[in-house]
């Protein structure tokens, strides 16, 4: 049986890319989860489909430039928001945060601050504000810069939800928040001294303090919080890490260049190019991008054809799962899911190992709940392939065969395209009729018009607390969708708020079995990731480690050379 299915999952992709053949290479295919937002407007292009470059491009003037491209969004006239993802060599070049965390994300080293302190609670931190550092228009940098930042991201409407789950947790941000208090209790600033005080432990906040970059109040002030992410600030920031921005070409590329101000010792790389591309790809093929980082097997495949592109694997906690719409807040139920046994029959009905090696070879590990098979808290407890077990569970529950089951996903890529069509043959295969939806609304889709039995999900988790973290009847998303039940809110408070791994991981094996009790969401993969750098462009130090790229680590970029 498994071996037939095999056999039609593959015809099934064989004949999903014959029909991508037709159409034609390329697309959006950029190595990247989409955003539903994007607009693909061609970026201007030369004649060699190569997007045009900067004046003073090191071909042209011996600059010892990195070229790296972003996917063009919009207008395409800015720079990335830091306080969304704050990832990649970019955004580790114009701005900082108060200590940098290693690959791993855990261990710290100091960088705006000079040193911090923990109280044996817990619940109040202190940091030294390194002094002389200056923003790159001359301003100086101090210890109210590191104030309004935390502030003003505590009002902002879009940002890492790290940064959120962290920060609600000071004295007062409610009412900060929500405008009933005209200051933020639990921060107060004393000369070079930030010390923030928090109502509940959190374990990760000194990691999540590694990540939040510190922005400029004098040059940042006069924005409305709601709009930052989008405000005509990131086309002309003011940044105080070792380069600044250079030259914006709105559609084209901007450039980087030193920070004349910055007092840290000088990078060997001269300019950074980013350019507007519709395609990572395309670009890496060019030589327009140095740095690139994929899940997509298509574009590792492609890349691997470049002698040039040196992969690094990278082992991370990104998650690919089903939410399950059970019940919001307000009462709205879902009726098709709430019998359990629906739920677990979707699991029995797939078989992931299968839709693995094909789809993700080499790249995706199959889950049976938030905790990877590999970690030592992981209880044994899995949903193997058993299409018959599938039928049983929604003959036992009285599933409505006749019910046109929704799969609303919202990744355009062409893995996840493929994916959707293999989970709904199999689901087929059990009788259930199955309709899948792109959303064009991202999460909104998800979590608002709810329009859907299952929703396919990624999450690029920052620890396993945070996938935990989703069940908590205080999530604003997720309680619309789980309906605000309570049972794991002991559990995901205790999870964020230890430190301890022995206390950790006993919570984890607490929470791993509730979640395994309630399904409310269907865990598939987790899905490691490659980074690619141009070898015969630059030079890594010795010893350099890449980790999570939707995150801010040291990559001892100052050292990295570019030379051919």
């Amino acid at each position: 049986m498994k071996k037939m299915n095999k056999r039609i999952l593959s015809l099934i992709l064989a004949l999903v890319l014959s029909a991508m053949c037709l159409v034609g290479c390329g697309g959006n295919d950029n190595g990247q989860a989409a955003n539903p937002s994007e607009d693909n407007t061609p970026a201007a292009t030369t004649p060699d489909n190569s997007t045009s470059a900067p004046a003073d491009s090191a071909t042209a003037s011996g600059t010892k430039e990195l070229k790296l491209a972003t996917v063009i969004e919009g207008a395409a006239d800015k720079t990335r928001y830091p306080w969304h993802n704050p990832q990649g060599p970019e955004v580790a070049s114009m701005y900082r945060s108060l200590l940098l965390a290693d690959a791993n994300l855990t261990d710290v080293t100091p960088d705006l601050a000079t040193d911090y302190s923990v109280s044996d609670d817990g619940l109040t931190y202190t940091f030294t504000i390194k002094e002389g550092v200056k923003w790159s228009d001359g301003e100086d940098f101090n210890a109210e810069d590191v104030a309004f930042s935390i502030k003003t991201n505590l009002k902002v409407a879009s940002g890492n939800a790290i940064f959120t789950n962290a920060f609600t947790k000071i004295d007062g941000a409610e009412a900060w928040r929500d405008g009933s208090a005209d200051d933020l209790s639990g921060l107060k600033v004393d000369g070079n001294v930030v010390t923030i005080t928090l109502s509940s432990p959190y374990g990760a906040f000194i990691p999540v303090i590694a990540q939040f970059c510190i922005l400029p109040e004098h040059a940042v002030k006069d924005y409305d919080p709601l709009e930052l992410h989008n405000s005509d600030y990131w086309s002309k920031p003011v940044t105080c890490g070792a380069f600044k921005l250079g030259e914006m070409s709105p559609g084209n590329y901007y450039t980087l260049v030193p920070n004349e101000y910055y007092e840290g010792t000088p990078w060997k790389i001269e300019q950074i190019t980013n350019y507007f591309v519709p395609d990572l790809l395309v670009a890496a093929q060019a030589g327009n991008n140095d740095f690139m980082n994929t899940n997509i097997p298509e574009t590792i495949s492609e890349l691997g054809k470049l002698d040039f592109m040196e992969m690094h694997p990278i082992d991370i906690l990104f998650y690919r799962y089903f939410i399950c719409n059970m019940k919001g807040v307000d009462g709205n139920e879902n009726p098709v899911m709430q019998d359990k046994r629906v739920r677990e029959a979707i699991l029995y009905a797939i078989d992931r190992e299968t839709i693995a090696e094909q789809l993700y070879p080499g790249l995706a590990h199959v889950l049976h709940s938030g905790v990877p098979n590999d970690y030592a808290e992981y209880n044994g407890v899995a949903y193997e392939y058993n299409p018959e077990k599938a039928k049983q569970l929604l003959e036992e529950a009285g599933y409505d065969f006749n019910h046109t089951f929704r799969i609303l996903y919202y990744y355009s890529d062409q893995n996840s395209i493929d994916f959707m069509d293999t989970i709904a043959y199999y689901l087929r295969e059990v009788g259930m009729k199955v309709e899948t939806t792109q959303s064009q609304q991202g999460t909104v889709d998800l979590f608002q018009t709810r329009n859907y039995d299952v929703g396919y999900k990624g999450l690029s988790a920052f620890s396993i607390a945070e996938w935990y973290g989703e069940y908590d009847s205080s999530n604003a998303n997720f309680q619309n969708i789980f309906g605000g039940d309570t049972q794991f809110d002991e559990g995901s408070a205790a999870i964020a708020a230890e430190a301890d791994p022995a206390k950790r991981s006993e919570i984890i094996k607490e929470l791993q079995t509730l979640e395994q009790e309630n399904l409310y969401k269907l865990p598939l993969y987790t899905i490691g990731n490659n980074i690619f750098i141009n070898t015969d462009h630059v030079k890594l130090p010795d010893g350099v480690t890449f980790g999570n790229p939707w995150y801010l680590y040291d990559m001892d970029m100052a050292n990295w050379e570019i030379i051919g």
